[in-house]
């Protein structure tokens, strides 16, 4: 059976379990909505096993053959004393501790024979940055400043440049709004309003772009899509300030062996079998590596490009159930 953890509303999940069901692969799909309780561990030297519940229905630990992270976490079941005194709560703490050391040990074991896992979603975009050069792989000139002199001798340096966040992004809404972090040009305006001295940022230079490129890596191979987002004025700086009405071309593109050959070297350091790539193609035709979410959305390549990449995950992950990979 294959295991699913995913966020409960992500489209693309629902799109691979129709591949899933379609070849009769059992799964079972579990989200932040879903309590595990952990009922027994067996460690020996001829036996190792887990036996828990999800939602009060029963599994062992090898009733699963494959894994598969889409994002999302759940819930661990851990009995509390209800007394609400100092030695009480010291020891609903130590119960936690105790529960996360099986909770370790399951990820580890079902991490093994998945695709990607928990520990993808932290991956540091700096670090991958700087680990992309050491590859050979040719990155935007970029800086973290916190004061407004630093900025603006970066500016002096480059004819333009941009801003982005260098985490894993930031969505705000309420009842009536919603906004997300998309990347900006930095403008004599917005320079202007900078304080002496402000949170750590980050500023790249901007470079000029034939056209973008989404490319989504899985297991070994690349399925690529250019994306030409600069002959929009929407879209130039950031395709994913999308345009409804007149979208982006999309087609499908093969990336040259050498950057393969790089981008592969790149996700086997940083110990991923999937994950979206961003990169772009500048007006001197050198592709430029901006960086790889490994919990990326894939749909906007799939589709447009006809790779039908949420039957190759189903496919694969039928292949895990059967053959078994180790990925850490």
């Amino acid at each position: 059976m294959v295991l699913i953890l995913s966020s409960p509303d992500d489209l693309s999940t629902n799109d691979v379990i129709d591949w899933l069901r379609h070849y009769n692969i059992p799964f079972l799909r579990i989200s932040v909505n879903d309590t595990i309780t952990y009922k027994s561990v067996t460690i020996g030297n001829s036996k190792f096993d887990i036996e828990f519940s999800i939602n009060k229905k029963s599994y062992n630990l090898h009733d699963f053959t494959a894994f598969w992270y889409r994002r999302s976490h759940y819930s661990i079941f851990i009995p509390k004393i209800i007394e609400n005194d100092i030695i009480s709560k010291q020891i609903n703490r130590h119960l936690q501790v105790e529960a996360n050391e099986i909770h370790k040990l399951f990820t580890n074991y079902i991490c093994k024979k998945s695709i990607n896992n928990h520990r993808d979603i932290t991956i540091n975009k700096l670090a991958v940055l700087k680990l992309a050069t050491t590859i050979g792989l040719k990155i935007p000139d970029t800086i973290i400043a916190t004061k407004r002199t630093a900025v603006s001798h970066f500016m002096r340096r480059h004819s333009k440049i941009i801003t982005k966040n260098f985490s894993q992004g930031i969505f705000i809404h309420n009842k009536t709004e919603s906004f997300n972090a998309i990347t900006n040009i930095v403008t004599e305006e917005i320079f202007n309003l900078l304080p002496e001295y402000f949170f750590p940022s980050l500023f790249q230079e901007h470079i000029n772009k034939l056209f973008e490129l989404r490319v989504f890596y899985l297991m070994g191979t690349f399925y690529s899509s250019a994306i030409f987002s600069q002959n929009d004025p929407k879209t130039s700086v950031d395709f994913r300030n999308y345009n409804k009405e007149k979208p982006n071309r999309t087609p499908p593109f093969k990336l040259p062996a050498t950057i393969e050959i790089k981008l592969k070297k790149l996700m086997k350091v940083l110990k991923l079998n999937s994950g979206s790539i961003d990169m772009l193609v500048s007006s001197n035709n050198e592709y430029v590596f901006l960086e790889v979410n490994p919990i990326g959305q894939f749909g906007q390549v799939s589709k447009p490009c006809n790779y039908y990449l949420e039957k190759q995950i189903a496919k694969e992950l039928n292949k895990i159930s059967k053959y078994g990979t180790l990925t850490n």
